[in-house]
């Protein structure tokens, strides 16, 4: 049987859904849909399965931080962040629109009222991001609730009116390094009040500790409990405390962390069931997720079993869940359940384009292995399938229709990519990733590095590139190759490093420091130069690298001695550079005076810009592009090896 590695389409042309939520009505489902660059709200039926794109101007656009926390919706009303800095009201049932807010520098994570009279959110302006309130109907001007904190997430009502809770955290610290909970009671509730102004005074109580990350603050439906996740036993968990913050309890849900770093709004750990006696949750542990029913106050956890490795923001109403699903077979998908009756998941929509052939596509392992100073890393490996597919064999194959045999596997070393995450605070899970299977089903190794300093393996491991980035990063990319070359699996002739933004700038540091060791890099918007970047970057991240390299003016040295373009002169591998011209996270010119520096010293750099593009690659055209771009260039200075 002809092998068929996977189509160039079914990466370039596949979309994204996020942030599922239940209508007033049990029947209808809405989300956010990304495709070719836009992004629209949906409404669909669970019962016809009919979907209806909602918005059109201003396209809906969450612009605090990297953006999410883009919608929400109670009876006939729908509110979302709108391009522009303003928020938008629509009536769902007569389609009329209007301006809940004047403009401003960016608004995200809309949160109506129980008495559906207001609306919570976030809004970035004068160097600050706080919580403000006002009418949905836009008749009066916002009023601030927060004191001016360096950032405010996740604003949230209590359902009985009595309250509202958000977290926030101090200028040099990052959400997941150290984050409380505010918890504001009204004057009055919110039902019982014509205006905002009386709403006013408020008292506030709230959760906070060193070092501490308190996160996804969700009222219980009576409002007489709160869920919020904390990471003070060393793992990020599930915690329940009274309405006020008070006798909070840890959540026993066994291996795995509840919740992911915050750096987008509206990513919400858990959901309360609508009779207060269950919250449903996921936990992730070794880059698998469960979900959760956490039975209350019992606190006796549950895992309900589906078929997907991977799962993300739940939505509740009910026992009905719906959440963002997949697998390593299986682009993301959005899904609902029934928890109750313990249904089989239904597909609502799908991110994938086209039919694809589990059958062909590489079946992933994860794995952990020795790295320096006789540590752990953890990383998930996508084994070659089918014969290695050069770029001239495969236009040969595409020509005549012909493909190698089904599951024909060279047995010698094959090449090898090794994918570095963003963040750095993240993680990769075990899900579907389209560009590993790209590679893999044109016979190349591809090995997904979780490196410490990532999250979904407690707070220690975290904590480890706390000083250490552009140093453990790097190491744990390099012992993750050797790895696989010790067992024989990987040529290392052949090895290659790439990610994007912060695994763009372990790729270009991994160059520089391990000049021998690589065959190629491939960087997409990643970081050249320290300095410039804290001169360009954007303000949800401007003091980041203080805490992952040294606070200024102090560490200045280690400043230079962390940027990659400090050693560009070791630069001895091919490098390849793809940057988008609107990135405001990290400016494009980071990736020109690299390229730059390896041309004037006699090295080979291919730099790609892309006029209309951010901070990651949205549109059909330029997706497709930096791929093919990407797949040629590792043929001609990898597979070929020619220099």
């Amino acid at each position: 049987m002809a092998h068929t590695p996977l189509p160039l389409n079914r990466v370039y042309l596949a979309q994204t859904v996020s942030e599922p939520a239940f209508g007033e009505s049990a029947d209808q489902l809405f989300y956010v849909r990304l495709a070719d660059g836009r992004r629209s709200i949906v409404r669909q039926s669970l019962a016809t399965g009919l979907a209806q794109v909602v918005t059109a101007e201003p396209m809906p656009a969450g612009g605090v931080g990297y953006g999410s926390g883009v919608f929400a919706v109670r009876e006939n009303v729908l509110i979302y962040a709108a391009k522009g800095g303003t928020l938008q009201g629509l009536d769902l049932n007569t389609g009329a629109q209007w301006a809940v807010t004047p403009a401003y520098e960016g608004v995200a994570a809309p949160a109506l009222s129980p008495c559906g009279q207001y609306v919570a959110f976030l809004a970035e302006t004068d160097g600050r991001c706080n919580v403000l309130l006002t009418d949905v109907r836009g008749q009066s001007l916002p009023v601030k609730v927060s004191d001016d904190p360096w950032y405010a997430f996740n604003p949230v009502f209590a359902p009985d009116g009595r309250r509202l809770a958000w977290q926030e955290w101090n200028e040099f610290d990052m959400p997941w390094d150290e984050a409380r909970l505010v918890i504001a009671a009204f004057a009055k509730p919110t039902g019982r009040t014509s205006a905002s102004y009386q709403l006013l005074p408020l008292a506030k109580s709230g959760l906070a500790k060193p070092r501490v990350s308190y996160a996804s603050p969700q009222f219980s439906p009576g409002g007489k409990f709160l869920a919020f996740t904390s990471d003070e036993s060393g793992w990020r968990a599930l915690w329940v405390a009274e309405a006020d913050g008070q006798n909070p309890v840890l959540v026993e849900t066994g291996p795995g962390e509840i919740g992911r770093p915050d750096w987008a709004p509206g990513q919400l750990a858990m959901r309360w069931s609508s009779d207060g006696k269950a919250l449903y949750t996921v936990s992730r542990h070794a880059s698998r997720s469960r979900l959760l029913r956490v039975s209350w106050p019992e606190r006796t956890a549950t895992e309900l079993t589906v078929p997907f490795t991977f799962l993300d923001t739940l939505a509740v109403r009910g026992d009905q869940l719906a959440c963002v699903a997949s697998d390593p077979l299986t682009p993301a998908c959005l899904i609902t359940l029934d928890a109750g009756r313990g249904a089989a998941p239904v597909v609502r929509a799908t991110t994938g384009i086209g039919l694809l052939d589990a059958a062909a596509l590489s079946q992933p392992e994860v794995l952990s292995w020795a790295t320096a100073g006789d540590a752990v890393c953890w990383g998930i490996f996508y084994p070659a399938v089918g014969p290695l597919a050069t770029e001239a064999a495969s236009q040969a194959r595409s020509t005549s229709g012909a493909g190698g045999e089904q599951g024909e596997v060279d047995h010698g070393p094959r090449p090898l990519i090794v994918h570095i995450h963003g963040g750095p605070t993240s993680e990769s899970p075990l899900a579907w990733l389209a560009q590993a299977q790209y590679f893999a089903t044109r016979g190349w190794h591809y090995l997904v590095v979780n490196h410490r300093g990532g999250t979904g393996f407690g707070r220690a491991y975290q904590d480890q590139l706390n000083g250490q980035w552009g140093v453990v990063d790097v190491q744990d990319a390099r012992t993750g190759a050797e790895h696989l070359i010790r067992q024989g699996r990987a040529d290392a002739q052949r090895v290659v490093i790439t990610g994007g933004s912060a695994g763009g700038y372990t790729t270009l540091m991994a160059l520089t420091q391990d000049p021998g060791f690589w065959s190629a890099g491939v960087s997409l918007f990643g970081i050249g130069d320290m300095y410039e970047l804290r001169q360009g970057s954007h303000r949800f991240e401007v003091n980041y690298e203080q805490g992952l390299i040294g606070r200024l003016p102090q560490a200045g040295r280690l400043w230079k001695e962390r940027s990659p373009l400090t050693f560009v002169k070791a630069v001895r591998a091919p490098v390849q550079l793809f940057h988008g011209k609107e990135d405001k996270a990290v400016p494009y010119q980071q990736s020109v005076d690299f390229a730059e520096a390896v041309r004037r010293q006699g090295g080979t750099a291919e730099l790609v810009l892309y006029e209309d593009e951010g901070h990651g690659f949205g549109k059909e055209k330029n997706r497709r592009d930096q791929l093919e771009r990407m797949e040629h260039f590792l043929d001609k200075y990898v597979i070929n090896l020619q220099r």
